[in-house]
């Protein structure tokens, strides 16, 4: 609690030194659309409001840091300039000593018996298992640090997590979710989104990233992927060197992508394509994509590319990669009406939900700028589109489609006339012809023999049931409609023994008169009404 209580304070310090509280709300409530080349007072004073809230994240650290990292992402809940600049947020900070780091050593365990790796490991310990280690980290950020080591003469990265940050992050949550009524109620977050779904996706990703071990099983499924790709590199993980908060990996040589200024043309040109190209393939062929590919998580190699940093990866499941690259393959062919159809299952709209005629004259201006503009950024037009007509994309979209725009800045920054259509079209083809090959249809009965088998050895007595269940039906409404027929009968006899009742008492009063006509037509009346009631009763029986 009294960690909580001190946590508050430094948020409300930090928020107060920006000046966030009144800006924020001032911003967000404002129903203005605004250009990251607006010069006007709102567009100017939008972009340093921006700033600032950048600023205090980064101030705040980690949970922070992340949380404007996820929301970056999201179009749909914050204006486009706090977007942008959100996605600018940086995640390096001041190095921690080596001594420091000692309490996330614990229970490393390379060269050490399972009963000595349960022990506390200390810095001498940790250090006696590299044949060289350099205390300086080569990377400091939020949730890590990364070394330069050697084992057996080669050289490897050591990743150490932060000691402390499950403490640190756990206040900051529960912070986070007190915070959520006056979110909903100022913000108007609620009105768009599920802000529980949304906070569970963030501490998802934040449980991912401070356990390295689930990197390390990032890095050997790309591993995998790329395999017989001799342009793209992927580090080597040593698995008997890591724990929950120590990583190590092959160390990856290369240089970035702001250092190759010297290069002629044509070789970047080249980077560009190898870059996109691969990111391609790991969207629209294996839905599974790294989720922050900068220029600094990419580095350029006489023999092609190697990413590094596997912390935050992306997944897209078989319905949504069909949808995304039916979309893809609308704006290739120039085909508005295979785009329109592939967006609206996107959003999981109807047709009868939007403004078919608008929405088709908006989106073949997107095709357009997707397949003729050079030096453009363009793949922020599909959720400027939805927000446009008030769609809501699925979040696994939202991620993908900022870690396009990462790889669409690095290879214009490469080349300025790239535009990643042309990668996509031989993609395209590729997954198309995949897709409906003859292999493919085998493959598919194959995994669904079994399921298919299934139903045809059930199938007779299916169709048994069916054949019971009709024949029960009509028996049921043949006994509704027997005691239908029964109850209407019964007082159809009813009505008729009332109606002779009544004939048998008017003529008993009329025999009783003295009169000798209206005597004799009541004892007529009388006896034929005794007939009557005998007649009825017997074809009752």
């Amino acid at each position: 609690m009294f960690k909580k209580t001190r946590r508050y304070f430094s948020i409300a310090k930090v928020f107060f030194k920006y000046n966030l509280f009144s800006l924020l709300y001032k911003d967000i409530q404002q129903n203005y659309v605004s250009n990251r080349k607006g010069t006007c007072y709102i567009d100017v004073e939008r972009q340093k409001n921006a700033r600032k809230l950048r600023l205090a994240f980064e101030d705040l650290g980690v949970t922070f840091i992340k949380l404007g990292q996820i929301m970056s992402k999201r179009p749909d809940l914050l204006p486009i300039d706090y977007v942008r600049e959100l996605s600018q947020l940086q995640n390096k900070v001041r190095p921690l000593e080596l001594e420091e780091m000692s309490d996330s050593l614990e229970g490393f365990r390379a060269g050490c018996s399972i009963a000595e790796a349960d022990n506390e490991t200390t810095v001498s310990e940790f250090l006696s298992n590299f044949d060289d280690f350099k205390r300086k980290p080569i990377a400091s950020a939020s949730i890590a640090q990364v070394y330069e080591a050697r084992i057996n003469g080669k050289k490897v990265a050591v990743k150490i997590a932060k000691p402390g940050l499950i403490d640190q992050i756990n206040v900051d949550l529960a912070i986070i979710n007190d915070l959520k009524p006056i979110m909903k109620k100022v913000g108007g977050f609620g009105n768009n989104i599920d802000i529980d779904d949304f906070l569970d996706e963030f501490q998802d990703m934040l449980n991912k990233e401070v356990n390295l071990l689930n990197e390390a099983r990032n890095i050997k499924r790309f591993e995998e992927i790329f395999e017989s790709e001799k342009e793209i590199h992927i580090p080597k993980v040593y698995d008997e060197y890591c724990t929950e908060s120590i990583l190590v990996m092959d160390y990856m040589e290369g240089i970035l992508v702001k250092d190759l200024d010297t290069t002629d043309q044509k070789t970047r040109t080249k980077y560009a394509h190898i870059i996109s190209s691969s990111y391609l393939n790991q969207v629209y062929v294996h839905g599974f994509y790294h989720a922050d590919p900068h220029s600094g998580n990419i580095l350029l190699r006489d023999d092609g590319i190697a990413y590094i940093d596997f912390g935050a990866v992306g997944l897209i499941d078989s319905d949504l990669r069909r949808n995304m690259l039916n979309l893809f393959y609308g704006i290739y062919k120039k085909n508005v009406d295979i785009a329109f159809d592939a967006f609206l299952k996107i959003a999981n709209i109807n047709k009868d939900e939007i403004n078919v005629h608008k929405f088709k004259v908006d989106l073949d201006t997107l095709i357009s700028i997707q397949n003729f503009a050079l030096g453009e950024r363009q793949n922020d037009s599909y959720a400027n589109l939805a927000l446009k007509y008030n769609l809501s994309l699925p979040s696994d979209f939202s991620t993908l489609e900022r870690s396009l725009v990462l790889v669409e800045g690095v290879c214009l920054e490469l080349d300025p006339r790239f535009n990643i259509i042309e990668d996509a079209k031989r993609l395209i083809a590729m997954v198309m012809m995949k897709r409906y090959s003859p292999f493919r249809a085998a493959e598919y009965f194959l995994l669904e023999g079994d399921r298919y088998l299934e139903i045809f050895k059930n199938l007779p007595q299916g169709v048994n049931d069916v054949i019971e269940t009709i024949r029960g039906y009509r028996i049921e409404k043949l006994e509704e409609k027997t005691r239908e027929i029964k109850h209407d009968k019964m007082i159809e006899n009813l009505a008729k023994y009332v109606f002779l009742s009544i004939i048998l008492v008017a003529s008993a009063y009329m025999a009783s008169q003295s009169e000798g006509s209206l005597a004799t037509l009541g004892v007529a009346g009388f006896v034929v009404g005794i007939f009557m009631f005998g007649v009825l009763f017997l074809r009752s029986q």
